[in-house]
């Protein structure tokens, strides 16, 4: 893999900061697992040796902090910012699910990630990106009127959706479909809540129902 250095050149070449070292352990955990990542591992990744590493941390525990804690940032507060700026609150859903009904991979970060959640630090991020998401899907269904119960069902129905087929990739992979497009429609059936006639459609229903009842 090539290497991506932001650091402040030396002797006109880029220098690696600790953010890219946090961003290779990410890709090599989706790639190969969390025991994949070792000092060695990713010196030889980046081209480095395993001396520079030690400029920006003191081990390995410390850099797979800094590199989940880059991951859980991406998965909530970032992907948040990004549907923030839709302001319809259907939109933003039918776009969350959407996302969540492509085939998934069976190799992801999400998949190595649930593979070590016996991990403290690795259950901990899967407990607050899974509680963040739910929280998200929950207010964007309250905002379209759903009572507070329903909306919380509905927000948790939808993540385990997206969480099951993700790990069914991982485990069962022949199981997918092969037609994809029946399950995105599916998914947007049974999630999204059914559009709420107008007022300026439900008028002439009522003005027939008087009319009706004055013949009368």
């Amino acid at each position: 893999m090539a290497s991506t250095r932001t650091g402040t050149p030396r002797l006109g070449t880029p220098t690696l900061t600790a953010s890219d070292w946090a961003e290779a352990a990410l890709q090599l955990i989706a790639e190969a697992g969390l025991r994949a990542v070792t000092v060695r591992a990713l010196a030889a990744r980046l081209g480095v040796t395993k001396g520079s590493f030690y400029w920006h941390f003191q081990g390995r525990e410390e850099l797979l902090a800094a590199a989940l804690a880059r991951g859980e940032r991406r998965a909530t507060a970032e992907a948040v910012q990004a549907l923030d700026a839709i302001r319809d609150y259907r939109r933003r859903l039918a776009l969350i699910f959407d996302a969540a009904s492509q085939p998934p991979r069976a190799r992801s970060l999400y998949a190595s990630l649930a593979a070590a959640a016996d991990e403290p630090v690795v259950k901990a991020v899967l407990a607050r990106v899974g509680a963040a998401r739910i929280d998200y899907l929950d207010a964007c269904y309250r905002k379209l009127g759903l009572p507070q119960v329903e909306a919380r069902a509905r927000a948790v129905f939808a993540y385990a959706a997206y969480r099951g087929l993700l790990q069914l990739a991982h485990e069962s992979p022949a199981s997918l479909p092969i037609n994809w497009s029946p399950y995105v429609d599916l998914m947007r059936q049974v999630l999204l809540p059914a559009v709420k006639p107008t007022a300026s459609k439900a008028q002439p229903a009522r003005r027939r129902r008087r009319s009706g009842e004055s013949r009368r």
